[in-house]
């Protein structure tokens, strides 16, 4: 009897504590230990972790890391410059250079720093410089062993060096690294690959716990100083994995940033998640859409939303070690065996094998030379592919895909972002107009997206009549005073400033390009707009010492050395104006307002052939430049 009662007593305990709770290391204070700490204890979970592919995310840019062949030049033929990434000492760069007639015209090298994806569908490459972060512009596709370039960067797209990481992206392809806030692509420590915290949580805590002799048995327990994703509901372990496998318009919530989700929390608290919706396109889906997809499936719907990630995948294994087996078990969990026959009702189709015929291998619509598992989980007939495919598809909206009921702010943001983003059609502003409607305008929130709004229309003249309605000294005593790391005020500071300049008020357009460098200090668009501003103003040694931070800080901004040639060669120093404009055009062959000011300047001192050549290049470019062709009947006219 005694036995029975203890036995009692030991399932109401383990009731009580198993009762849904927060976890005690989602809190701001606990701070994260690295997955060295973790594998001291758990060795066989660590070991099996590093080489899945989160474990491989990112790495060093060695070789030993790296899928690529480097044996082959990569083209652009627009800019007709060439690429050829290779290994020196094991490390890797990259070479860009640029052919005329025989003679080498341009040539520049850059060391990558790291490598981007475990190699199953790629390898992208970073490097920094003094922190700052951006993509080199190659990328290597593992599954057809080709080398081209990432998406975005083709056609009249190639930004070369300058494409800008920031913590959106790096949060997802990374463990949290440190970033300097009031920059867009500043860190101070970059970890190399998704960690075991990432989805137990900050094991501060737990560590602590631990060697304080604070033993759990965690099979009668949870422990809540550290997050079993295992233990969390279906939602949250799909929002989990969502974190990183639901790429699209993010949207975050007022005061929140990329680093603040955490296991054990819903995602909508922190973001929503927006995607386009088209009809007659069921069959397309972008690369990391594995959540959207497994959630338009008639396995979820009808499990009552049971099914999650963790149903098909231990992210302790590599998929490329899991057995077709495993997989098609779990379909078997829920369907019995005869549940697919052929039309004859006599044999079974492909050995049960479940997974080939309702989770096909498909292109993405976002990264080219890439195929991988859609997880809609479906019927797929050929023929209805085929025809979704060729039918026009027509957009529906937006959805908020990780939450039912977004609000008007939130809408707002997913529109104007989809805009300046990713497409740039009028009914996304339209959209975005029908919930601005909704909102106070006098608010914050109003404020941000009014104005943002109004610069994405280019409708400069009422964003300043705006502000006057608001208050100059309103709106940067009470409104624009946060720093955070989305940068939101100072983003809204900026865009003020560039509606004033604009319209030449040049005193007013100083104030809020001062209030951006202010709120962002790291931000150098912001703080070579001020500059120009600065100079424009006549305030030339202002306007030099904001140029030499730029430089300082980032050796490759090439805007800055630009301005400062041009400033130069207004205080009549031609030489120094020259040594300027010819660095920022060995960083960037084709800088449109360096070739322009550097063709002024050639001219100026009698040199029109030189001249011609800096305009050729900058009409190779830009056919239509005005500028370039004003300066091409100057020189014609000699």
């Amino acid at each position: 009897m005694k036995y029975y009662l203890y036995y009692i007593i030991l399932i109401l305990i383990t009731s009580c504590q198993n009762q849904k709770k927060d976890y005690l290391n989602i809190s701001n204070s606990v701070a994260y230990v690295g997955m060295n700490k973790c594998a001291a204890c758990h060795q066989t979970q660590y070991d099996n972790f590093i080489n899945t592919g989160m474990g491989k995310s990112m790495r060093p840019a060695l070789g030993m890391y790296s899928s690529g062949f480097f044996d082959r030049v990569l083209h652009d033929s627009l800019l007709d410059l060439y690429y050829y990434p290779h290994l020196l000492n094991d490390s890797l760069y990259v070479d860009e250079y640029q052919i005329h007639n025989g003679d080498t015209t341009h040539f520049f090298s850059k060391k990558i720093d790291y490598i981007v994806g475990s190699g199953h569908h790629t390898n992208s490459h970073l490097f920094q410089n003094n922190g700052y972060l951006y993509q080199a512009p190659f990328t290597y596709y593992t599954q057809n062993s080709i080398l081209d370039f990432p998406p975005g960067f083709k056609n009249d797209d190639n930004s070369r060096f300058s494409r800008k990481m920031g913590i959106e992206c790096i949060a997802c392809h990374n463990a949290y690294p440190d970033f300097v806030l009031g920059s867009e692509n500043k860190y101070t420590n970059m970890p190399t690959g998704i960690d075991c915290e990432r989805c137990h949580g900050p094991g501060e805590l737990h560590v602590e716990n631990i060697k304080n002799g604070n033993l759990i048995d965690t099979n009668l327990y949870i422990d809540y100083t550290i997050v079993n994703p295992a233990d969390l509901s279906n939602e949250m372990q799909n929002d989990l994995c969502a974190r990183c496998h639901l790429q699209g318009n993010a949207v975050l919530k007022p005061n929140k940033s990329f680093f603040d989700f955490l296991p054990g929390m819903y995602l909508k608290d922190i973001m929503d998640v927006y995607l386009p919706r088209y009809m007659n396109n069921d069959n397309e889906f972008i690369m990391a859409s594995h959540v959207d997809r497994m959630k338009l499936s008639a396995c979820y719907i009808k499990s009552e939303e049971k099914l999650s990630c963790l149903t098909c995948h231990d992210p302790h294994v590599s998929v490329h070690q899991t057995s077709d087996a495993f997989f098609n078990s779990r379909c078997l969990n829920c369907h019995i065996i005869h549940d697919c026959t052929d039309d004859d009702n006599e044999k079974l189709k492909n050995n049960n094998d479940c997974v080939s015929c309702h989770m096909v291998t498909s292109n993405t619509t976002d990264i080219p030379h890439v195929t991988i598992t859609d997880h809609k989980i479906a019927i797929h007939v050929q023929d209805s592919i085929s025809k979704n495919t060729l039918t026009h598809k027509q957009f529906i909206g937006l959805e908020c895909v990780n939450n039912d009921s977004p609000d008007d702010f939130s809408l707002i943001q997913a529109y104007l972002q989809q805009y300046e983003r990713f497409n740039p059609h009028e009914f996304y502003l339209d959209s975005a107009l029908i919930y601005l409607n909704n909102l106070d305008l006098m608010s914050d929130e109003g404020v941000y997206v009014h104005i943002y709004y109004l610069f994405l229309r280019g409708d400069y003249d009422l964003i300043t009549v705006r502000i006057n309605e608001i208050g100059i000294d309103n709106l940067l005593s009470n409104f624009l005073i946060h720093k955070d790391y989305s940068n939101k005020d100072a983003w809204t500071s900026y865009r003020i400033g560039e509606s004033f300049m604009k319209q030449d008020l040049l005193e007013n357009a100083l104030l809020f390009y001062q209030q951006a460098v202010i709120l962002a200090p790291y931000n150098l668009e912001f703080r070579n707009k001020y500059a120009i501003c600065l100079f424009e103003q006549n305030k030339i040694g202002f306007a030099i010492d904001e140029f030499n931070f730029i430089l300082n800080e980032d050796n490759s901004f090439v805007s800055a050395y630009g301005n400062l040639g041009y400033i130069y060669f207004m205080n009549g120093d031609i030489l120094k104006a020259l040594e300027n404009y010819n660095y920022a055009l060995k960083l960037d062959p084709y800088h449109e307002k360096t070739l322009i000011n550097k063709a002024e300047l050639l001219l100026f001192d009698n040199k029109p052939k030189e001249a011609f050549i800096c305009i050729q290049k900058l009409l190779h470019v830009n056919p239509d430049s005005e500028e370039g062709l004003i300066l091409l009947n100057k020189i014609n006219e000699i």
